[in-house]
């Protein structure tokens, strides 16, 4: 790999790992200092904007370049932090409320399958996590 495109690879990853921590202050709802109100009204770098938008716009979540942070990672700020979408793909609106209870109705139930199967929590640790003696 040469210079430039290690550097442009790795601007990239820090740009995005720092809009990822930005994320987490800038959508926080405390009042009770100066900071966290600076935090939550400074101006923030445009990839971050651009990904708030669509996210208020259409609850899309865009991962670009495999980027460090999944789109799982995102949601669970943006939406933790109070964050809702104002609207839908509009994929979404292509099944009816019945065909989407159905599907879901079957995910709860593989996750049903898989719990039967699966050890308790606590027997997991004890196996395989335990420290040792």
């Amino acid at each position: 790999m040469d210079i430039d495109e290690f550097n442009r690879q790795s601007r990239f990853e820090f740009e995005r790992i720092r809009d990822f921590i930005i994320l987490h202050y800038h959508l926080n709802q405390r009042e009770d200092s100066a900071f966290w109100r600076q935090c939550r009204e400074m101006p923030i770098p445009e990839p971050l904007q651009q990904k708030l938008n669509l996210y208020r716009s259409r609850g899309r979540i865009v991962r670009e370049n495999n980027e460090l942070f999944s789109e799982v990672g995102w949601l669970q700020v943006m939406h933790g932090q109070g964050l809702r979408a104002m609207g839908h793909h509009p994929l979404a609106s292509l099944l009816s409320e019945q065909e989407v209870a159905e599907y879901l109705g079957n995910v709860s139930g593989v996750i049903g399958k898989c719990l039967q199967v699966m050890p308790r929590h606590a027997d997991y640790i004890a196996e395989h996590c335990a420290a040792p003696r």
